[in-house]
């Protein structure tokens, strides 16, 4: 082998180790906020992801990018959830594997959204609110796909619709009332399968 190949295989070598690093330290921020860690620090992400605590600021320049990452890789992570079900199949049908979806999403994506309450870096990262801003709009178009022909332009309906398959409902059965994710799924359904039967 070259020298030139050598150095390449190396570049490669640390490339590849770099990107590991970086998943690592992400990975260990989610599982923190999973934990219930409120504004994990520098030292709290290194300790979890077996690192050291200047090898978090050589890949990362500050907590706001480790945050910007975590938001990165759950998009890639959620975007399975966010297809719209087949507007031809029977309404009940639909609304079913719709919530089945969300639910599946929201449970992948709550550590991270509940620490939004009180991650101080929230309402000046670009980086988190443009990915907010995305995802909102997905969430939006997945449900104007999916119930097209119950809403039939129906602004007002889509707005409820929206409200009641947010985060924030969801979020509002399974933690602050504690309802089990069957049983929230349950009362989505008959909530939605009520609001589009009656449009």
């Amino acid at each position: 082998m070259s020298s030139t190949d050598n150095n390449a295989a190396s570049s490669d070598g640390r490339i590849a180790r770099g990107e590991r690093t970086r998943t690592s330290i992400a990975d260990a921020l989610y599982e923190l906020l999973a934990d219930g860690a409120e504004n994990p620090s520098g030292r709290d992400i290194a300790e979890r992801a077996n690192v050291s605590l200047r090898s978090v600021f050589q890949h990362f320049d500050d907590i706001e990018a480790v945050y910007g990452e975590l938001v990165t890789r759950q998009h890639e992570r959620v975007a399975p959830f966010l297809e719209p079900i087949n507007s031809d199949i029977p309404l009940n049908e639909r609304v079913e594997k719709f919530i089945e979806s969300r639910d599946s999403m929201f449970t992948l994506a709550a550590p991270l959204r509940r620490s939004m309450g009180t991650y101080r870096g929230v309402k000046t990262s670009h980086t988190i609110r443009r990915a907010m801003t995305y995802l909102q709009r997905a969430q939006r178009e997945q449900i104007l796909q999916t119930f097209a022909p119950e809403l039939n332009d129906n602004e007002q309906l889509l707005l409820q619709l929206e409200v009641c398959l947010s985060f924030e409902t969801w979020n509002q059965y399974t933690s602050q009332h504690g309802l089990s994710r069957a049983a929230t799924r349950g009362h989505l359904h008959n909530l939605i399968m009520t609001m589009l039967a009656n449009s």
